[in-house]
């Protein structure tokens, strides 16, 4: 992350001052590009990304991928801030943090870009008043809400702590920053991607093996097709000693001169007896020959796919093609949820997520058990998320996250990006009488507020999509 000197010795190197805005393109929901336009610069770009581990700015000549869907903030930024021309850049003494101030249609506004760890990073759109306009994460507890005045200070001096740039080099200190953190952006991405791509290995050569052991199965029920055959045959040359009644007649093999014990229907006549071994015999054969295509053909497969991947994985395959693999949906029949409701994998646990009050209704009829974990939006109309528990684990914070993040998402308060949230154990709820469907009134609950985290939303989505 940025010190307060490096943000300084950025922005003394970008000519922002002057430059007009052309486009803003968002990579994710931390994330986007602004195309900017200087009489001596002529076209050029600057990254952004506030909110993450990797916060930073830079210029840039990296063309990043752009978001399919696009966020709340980026929609605003887009119909406020192109066209607009930035006048003046004023740094923050000692701090990580600057303001530009822009001018559209004969109107002044501020936005204010804090590149901090933890809550206090965020975008900040103000009047010339400082009163918010709009802001990329709405923060409650600081104040920090659409109409507001914003309160702004400046340090007086670095504290305790001294700060210097890192060794660098390149032509600019902003070349080596987006050298540095793209590079980064990649090893992690093929890190991402090659994760996916072994889970959906793992689980397409288990299901394979799955079948190959199924197959085993089945040729081991049938390998005696012959014996059915012979038995069949040997009734056939004796049927005249057979009657109805009968449930068993040993007869001598000409073959080998053993005993062999036939079993009967006794409420069937010889005839239908016979007809039956005969049919038995014609069905086994039958699936014995198939199954052995099959399971060739599943071996065949398994050491195929194990090729494939191994090459697709190795180290010199491009990020792109990586990426491709890790996104495409793979190819077949869609596996039906076991649930009422969408069900989403969370580190080792099931999530069920209900969309609508029948999907809530249901989920608590048929799939919700007692020590399972019930989520809701407080103060919000919404699905409930189920934790389906496991005996003897307790619930990861990191599910709860997930989970809190999905109750939001399937939310009316998705548009806010925040929501205060209760839990509890389901056996703990109580239908509310004469209540809606699905309206239930909890007891002993938790509380837990959370900021809404699209990008825990898209991954988790997108491995469920993954999965099918």
């Amino acid at each position: 992350m940025l010190n307060w000197k490096e943000v300084h010795l950025l922005l003394s190197e970008l000519p922002l001052k002057d430059s007009y805005v052309q486009k803003v393109t968002e990579h994710d929901f931390h994330s986007f590009t602004l195309s900017l336009f200087s009489r001596d610069e002529k076209a050029w770009l600057l990254y952004v990304e506030i909110g993450t581990p990797d916060s930073h700015f830079c210029r840039t000549s990296t063309i990043r991928r752009k978001s399919e869907k696009t966020q709340r903030f980026c929609q605003y930024l887009k119909s406020r801030i192109i066209g607009a021309k930035i006048c003046e850049v004023v740094p923050f003494p000692f701090d990580r943090a600057f303001i530009l101030t822009l001018q559209k249609d004969g109107r002044t506004f501020n936005m204010l870009l804090r590149f901090y760890s933890g809550p206090g990073a965020n975008i900040i759109v103000m009047d010339e008043g400082n009163r918010i306009d709009e802001l990329l994460f709405r923060r409650p507890a600081r104040n920090e809400v659409k109409g507001e005045e914003l309160d702004i200070e400046f340090r007086s001096e670095e504290g305790e702590r001294s700060f210097s740039v890192r060794p660098w080099q390149g032509e600019s200190f902003n070349e080596f920053i987006d050298r540095t953190y793209s590079a980064k952006a990649r090893d992690e991405s093929r890190e991402l991607f090659t994760e996916r791509i072994e889970r959906r290995r793992d689980r397409e050569l288990q299901d394979i093996e799955r079948r190959i052991a199924s197959f085993g199965k089945r040729l081991e029920m049938t390998e005696d097709y012959e014996t059915e055959k012979k038995k069949a045959d040997l009734l056939s040359a004796n049927l005249h000693i057979v009657s109805k009644g009968m449930d068993r007649i040993e007869l001598d093999d000409w073959e080998t001169g053993n005993r062999i014990s036939i079993g009967l229907d006794a409420s069937k006549s010889p005839r239908e007896n016979l007809l039956g071994l005969y049919d038995r015999y014609q069905k086994d054969r039958k699936t014995h020959e198939l199954t052995l295509k099959e399971l060739e053909g599943e071996r065949r497969l398994l050491e195929e796919r194990k090729a494939f991947y191994e090459e697709l994985l190795s180290p010199d395959t491009e990020l792109s093609r990586l990426r491709k693999e890790s996104e495409t949906v793979p190819s077949g029949k869609t596996r039906q949820s076991r649930y009422n409701g969408l069900e989403i994998a969370s580190r080792g646990m099931t999530l069920i997520v209900g969309r609508n009050s029948r999907e809530n209704d249901r989920i608590l009829r048929h799939d919700a058990r007692g020590n399972d974990i019930w989520m809701h939006t407080r103060d919000y109309s919404g699905g409930y998320v189920v934790i389906k528990t496991q005996k003897g684990k307790s619930v990861p914070l990191e599910v709860l996250l997930d989970a809190a993040s999905l109750a939001i998402h399937y939310s009316k308060a998705k548009k806010e990006g925040h929501a205060d949230l209760y839990y509890t154990q389901v056996k703990y709820l109580r239908r509310a009488k004469n209540g809606k469907e699905g309206l239930v009134l909890p007891t002993q609950e938790r509380n837990l507020h959370v900021e809404l985290d699209e990008e825990r939303v898209r991954r988790l989505i997108a491995d469920r999509e993954e999965n099918q």
